[in-house]
């Protein structure tokens, strides 16, 4: 494993939040040790500052996206947090059907989607609401926009394929019974029904402003990784993203508390919504 000094983790830590926000505290050299080691040594680099200068020269970006792809966690799983989705169940999907019945069209945003199992979580919810009421084409007309900034997990996620290992990780019976089909050790999902998905590489630092207004926006578990001040930034751009009353959805242990006056703090059950003000 090829070692990091203090002047070394300076430069590379302001290269990584430069790039993609994450913000890494003092202290934290073991962890770029062992998410990049590999990649210096693969790419013939003796040192970290060899490695930082070859990364400044990266004009096509390719070694700039697999540091990226090293560096976030694509932790994630199907229906993740019981009460979140007992909310999005009861409530958002419902209220999503209505705006498109209403209105035509509703949208999604479901950032920092890493490898598709929160996007494809909500598109089942809605495809079997859709049903149940008797309107199953009003699928249709709700968007999911789905990004992540690492080329590797939407790589996954456009695929629509997941191993055995995956699909164990919260999917419900039922769900991959209706919604998946299974070849050896790899399960689909449903390859007409993906379509309704649209997956895209996507930085948080950058605008908003091309993407349009949204009804609802999951943006989970991936603040946590954010400075401040960045914090402060991407609430504000995610409050002019939603349409109003639009809803705004963090991580269960992430909050916007003092960092957002755009929004009011609501409970369902015990899951926590933030409605556009």
């Amino acid at each position: 494993m090829v070692k990091i000094n203090k002047k070394e983790y300076d430069l590379m830590k302001k290269y990584i939040e430069d790039q993609c926000g994450i913000f890494l505290e003092d202290g934290k050299e073991y962890l770029i040790e062992s998410r990049l080691s590999d990649l210096v040594e693969e790419i013939d680099c003796k040192s970290f500052a060899d490695f930082h200068q070859k990364a400044k020269m990266d004009i096509g970006g390719k070694l700039k996206d697999r540091i990226i792809d090293a560096m976030t966690t694509n932790e994630t799983l199907w229906f993740r947090d019981d009460s979140l989705w007992e909310y999005l169940r009861e409530v958002a999907v419902p209220a999503l059907l209505d705006i498109a019945a209403s209105k035509g069209k509703a949208r999604v945003w479901s950032a920092a989607a890493s490898t598709g199992q929160e996007a494809y979580s909500l598109l089942m919810l809605i495809d079997e609401e859709a049903k149940r009421r008797g309107t199953p084409s009003l699928v249709n007309r709700i968007e999911i926009f789905a990004s992540d900034i690492s080329s590797s997990a939407l790589f996954v996620a456009i695929s629509g394929n997941y191993t055995s290992l995956a699909v164990k990780r919260g999917l419900p019976l039922d769900k991959k019974n209706k919604y998946f089909t299974q070849k050896d050790n790899v399960w689909s999902f449903d390859q007409e029904l993906k379509k309704r998905v649209k997956f895209e590489k996507f930085n948080l630092q950058n605008s908003f402003t091309s993407l349009g207004a949204f009804d609802l926006i999951l943006c989970r578990y991936v603040i946590i990784y954010f400075s401040r001040e960045f914090k402060k930034t991407l609430f504000a751009k995610m409050a002019r993203a939603l349409n109003p009353k639009g809803v705004y959805i963090l991580g269960a242990s992430e909050s916007l508390w003092d960092l957002s006056d755009d929004f009011e703090v609501v409970h369902y059950k015990n899951a926590v919504i933030n409605v556009k003000k």
